[in-house]
């Protein structure tokens, strides 16, 4: 095949995760959290891209998707390196999590149970939930309307069947039975009941949870002559109850009764998988915190300062001397949601236009865009309501800023917006002066402590005019943009990027060595990875990291020989995308290289023209790409192998440093 089916590549990342949950190198905690992680990718992995095959299989055929791959192929594969996966982080997690936290004193009872347990448990269950486990029994005439991703318990006694849903939202998940100064001991309340359950059937009953993964697509009719956001909220409500693609059961349930579970929810045999005594690992994120034993976690950072801005008394000046460059969470993001909120009290800013992909419910963005509103500037606010499992978040911001008085627009016909960015326009002396933000990753202050991304504050008429070009255009899709300096998707981004390969492969054909540094989310392309192969036939060098999904492979000695690719997982998600062309060309962007980021949405490859920060990301792509610590060599096998490397610290340890001695510089400079 010329390519690796995008989802066995995403297995294979979520397989880098597994890593880490094996690492030494990572605090006993931080191996949990990535056992959250894993759980929580392959929930998604499941009620999306599973779906999408069996949604495929079943109503357009078995035909084979751009990759050459058949649905039932890419179904068979899942399904196998799946339950491998699964086995591996079992062990893991029962031969090495549940040891080593019972090394530091945190006894998580989960497998057997002594006899001293068993009476804390029988205890704890008599004072807090002797009335609160309610079955139901489950008969021929039974019709069963599961919830998504709700862990259910299927009891056995004397061939009868009963169901209970574990309300984990009320009960909590985590139950600390006794705690001390040389132990804690932490229950979950599945065995809480699972071990009292002969309080209610006798003592011959047993205890399976199974769960159900739906189908999360929205399928939004149009037809209805109603807004989108109307048609959102409908589809919205069909989630939970939207085709099941998988049931995850105990492997110990007996087969009839699974059998039969699978019958009542018209499932077919491949949407069987055997898991183990517990789901949802994803859960995780809340286990205790244990702020007694910080060397059970990864060391807090001190966030670096922006000199440019901390030593300032006029932050407009400064942004009109020289553009800031922000590195997260490097930096702080309070850097940015500081400079809008500025922009709400300014009685000179006239307008603030901003995109908005995935926002939280708290969000100081969205506070600050309400604030400005209210104070009567012009405000407008391109929310992507099609973000999938961000629509409710983004249209309760929506309809909360309409509210406030500011024009918000929800959609574009077969275009998502991805760009994050926003354009402030301050009338000084007279004339309206522009202010934008440039960025890599959401305008989302939660995960700009987690994500790794970058971003400008700028008021260089190169930024802002085709900025401007570009909120013209969200406001009306009628009007034909034009840009000089941004690669902007659909429009320029694709093709100002193939030509600056094609200028490359022309340099090497005379002689020049060319060497392009690219970093991305994920390489699936088809058309960018032909482009790459041709590249690299000519001697063209590409040195690029791709955290997820890579498509790509290799098919001559000369790509094998020119094309590195390395994927780093370590303490932040790596979200940056660098596009190094050319020695005058450097890029951060917004877009990777999809055929639905080039061609399918709105995307902004801005260019850094600053040399101190064009050396800062030529030297973290570096770092990452002979990262002997976190990185791995993304090649055909999957196989995950460490980059050959004696670095003492991670690329994001160095990233640390290199975001410090840039300040250091500006600082001396100012």
């Amino acid at each position: 095949m010329k390519y690796i089916d995008r989802d066995l590549s995403w297995l294979s990342f979520n397989g880098r995760i597994l890593q880490e949950i094996a690492s030494l190198n990572v605090p006993l905690m931080e191996r949990l959290k990535f056992v959250a992680i894993y759980s929580s990718n392959l929930e998604e992995f499941y009620k999306v891209r599973v779906a999408s095959h069996r949604f495929a299989q079943k109503y357009k055929g078995d035909k084979r998707n751009k990759y050459g791959y058949r649905p039932s192929y890419i179904l068979q594969q899942i399904n196998t390196i799946v339950s491998e996966q699964q086995t591996y982080l079992g062990k893991l997690f029962y031969n090495e999590i549940v040891p080593g936290l019972a090394d530091e004193g945190i006894l998580f009872l989960c497998g057997q149970i002594n006899a001293v347990d068993h009476q804390l448990i029988e205890k704890y269950y008599d004072e807090h939930f002797k009335h609160e486990f309610k079955l139901l029994e489950v008969t021929n005439e039974t019709s069963l309307d599961l919830k998504n991703q709700a862990i259910y318990q299927l009891v056995i006694d004397d061939n009868r069947q009963y169901l209970l849903e574990m309300d984990y939202t009320s009960w909590g998940r985590f139950i600390t039975l006794e705690e001390n100064k040389q132990y804690t001991k932490i229950v979950q309340v599945d065995d809480i009941f699972r071990y009292n359950i002969h309080k209610l059937l006798g003592h011959g009953a047993e205890a399976y949870a199974f769960k159900i993964s739906r189908d999360a697509e929205l399928y939004i009719d149009e037809e209805q002559d109603e807004s989108i956001v109307k048609k959102i909220k409908k589809s919205l409500k069909k989630r939970d109850t939207g085709l099941p693609c998988r049931l995850l059961f105990n492997e110990n349930i007996p087969f009839k009764h699974i059998n039969a579970l699978r019958k009542k929810l018209d499932l077919d045999m491949s949407s069987l998988i055997a898991g183990g005594t517990y789901h949802n690992y994803y859960d995780f994120f809340e286990f205790p915190v244990f702020e007694d034993k910080p060397h059970l976690y990864y060391l807090t950072e001190e966030q670096q300062p922006c000199s440019q801005l901390d030593n300032s008394s006029d932050w407009y000046q400064t942004i009109v001397d020289e553009d800031v460059f922000l590195s997260y969470p490097y930096q702080s993001f309070n850097y940015v949601t500081d400079f809008l909120k500025f922009a709400t009290e300014d009685d000179g800013v006239e307008e603030i236009s901003t995109t908005l992909y995935r926002v939280s419910k708290t969000s100081e963005i969205g506070l600050a865009l309400e604030r400005a509103a209210k104070n009567g500037k012009r405000v407008f606010v391109f929310s992507e309501v099609l973000a999938r499992f961000d629509e409710e978040s983004n249209i309760y911001w929506g309809e909360r800023l309409e509210q406030a008085g500011a024009v918000v627009k929800y959609g574009i016909a077969n275009l998502k917006v991805h760009a994050k960015a926003f354009l402030i326009k301050r009338r000084e002396k007279g004339i309206l002066k522009s202010y934008a933000y440039l960025g890599t990753g959401n305008l989302n202050e939660k995960t700009a402590r987690i994500y790794a991304d970058h971003g400008i504050l700028t008021s260089d008429e190169r930024y802002t005019k085709d900025l401007n070009e570009v909120f013209k255009f969200l406001k009306d899709e009628q009007y034909q943009p034009h840009f000089k300096h941004l690669l902007v998707a659909p429009f320029t981004l694709r093709k100002k990027v193939t030509k600056a390969i094609r200028r490359a492969m022309e340099k090497a054909v005379a002689g020049e060595k060319q060497v392009l540094h690219v970093k991305l989310n994920s390489l699936e392309d088809p058309e960018m990875i032909d482009l790459i192969r041709e590249a690299a036939d000519v001697g063209v060098q590409f040195q690029m990291v791709v955290r997820g999904i890579c498509c790509y492979c290799p098919l001559s000695k000369a790509q094998k020989k020119n094309v590195k690719i390395v994927s780093v997982i370590d303490k932040y998600l790596e979200h940056t995308r660098i596009y190094h062309l050319s020695e005058r060309e450097t890029y951060l962007a917004s877009a990777d290289w999809m055929t639905r980021n080039l061609s399918g949405r709105i995307e902004i490859a801005f260019p850094i023209w600053d040399a101190e920060v064009q050396n800062l990301l030529l030297q973290q792509v570096s770092y990452q790409l002979n990262d002997g610590i976190k990185g791995r060599i993304i090649n055909s096998e999957g196989d995950n192998q460490l980059v050959e490397g004696n670095n003492s610290l991670t690329s994001q340890e160095y990233m640390h440093e290199l975001v410090a001695n840039l300040q250091k510089t500006k600082t001396i400079r100012k």
